[in-house]
């Protein structure tokens, strides 16, 4: 980085602006310079250079340890087209927030984005919210935990509302940076708003926010009492992936591969074939899912 450029973190942003933390901890808008190859995103270390009065301007975007990425559908000139699209930048963990019920638990949800968390670096961890209302959901909440246990995710079921309930999800993140993606309506703010003391967010943030721009659909960084960090997403009603291969789905869909070992069908598929091992050995609901996901990416 240049010697002109001070280190910076991203905490928002909106239109062609951003709101940047410095190493000193002053926060500034700043402007992205035009030989960028990549746009910010929340969590990205940048090198800023300072301008008169609170201004700035992104001359660096450094290199991403991990970033979260989805497929996103644009609007292109009447067509409809697929967009990349890296929704933070630098997260530890990815936290995925789902509800037991109102609105009911979607695994195929989950699956994309533990599909996507770990191919973007990040450690998946789950909480189920709305532990209250267990009775109406289509699953008890302990079986869907100790299914995704089993390969390897930490979660926890609650709620949000009790000091209990955060306290435990606080335990899962423990001071790390985490990106929090959940489908509307599903207490995610509600959590973030007590594991953050009340959710503030900072005054670039808000200077951003009273510029015009748009923050509050993209994400946004906010500091955690004890030193880590949420970067918090909107809510989402659907998860493509993105720059994710078939062979990619073996981490989240462990269960699967395993049972794939003893299939008898060398080139077996598991989408179906008659005496296929996995179809015995797999939660039909996991299954389902994996099929649908390993379809998607052979369509391309």
């Amino acid at each position: 980085m240049a010697a002109s450029l001070v280190p910076g973190i991203v905490l928002a942003v909106g239109g062609g602006l951003a709101a940047v933390r410095t190493a000193t901890g002053e926060e500034r808008v700043a402007k992205f310079a035009g030989r960028l190859d990549r746009r910010p995103v929340a969590g990205d270390r940048v090198g800023l250079l300072l301008e008169d009065g609170d201004g700035g301007r992104i001359d660096v975007i450094e290199p991403r340890a991990t970033e979260l990425r989805r497929q996103q559908r644009m609007r292109s000139e009447g067509e409809r087209a697929m967009k990349e699209q890296v929704l933070a930048a630098n997260a530890e963990c990815v936290l995925i927030v789902a509800s037991i019920a109102d609105p009911p638990l979607r695994r195929g949800l989950i699956d994309r984005i533990l599909v996507a968390g770990w191919r973007g670096g990040m450690t998946p961890l789950l909480a189920i919210t709305k532990r209250d209302l267990a009775d109406r959901a289509g699953e008890p909440p302990e079986q869907v935990l100790a299914d995704y246990a089993l390969i390897g995710v930490e979660g926890v079921c609650v709620d949000v509302r009790t000091a209990a309930g955060a306290q435990a999800v606080h335990a899962l993140i423990a001071g790390r940076t985490a990106a929090v993606v959940g489908h509307s309506g599903v207490g995610k703010s509600t959590l973030v708003n007590a594991l953050t003391a009340g959710g503030q967010t900072t005054g670039a943030v808000h200077e951003l926010s009273g510029r015009g721009r748009h923050t509050t659909t993209t994400a946004t960084w906010i500091d955690t009492p004890d030193g880590g960090a949420l970067i918090d997403l909107p809510g989402i009603r659907s998860f493509s992936l993105a720059g994710i291969e078939p062979a990619d789905l073996r981490h989240a869909f462990a269960d699967v591969a395993e049972a794939a070992e003893h299939c008898r069908f060398r080139d077996c598929r598991h989408v179906g074939e008659e005496g296929c091992a996995v179809a015995d050995a797999v939660d039909p609901a996991r299954l389902a899912s994996y099929r649908k996901l390993l379809a998607e990416l052979e369509e391309g």
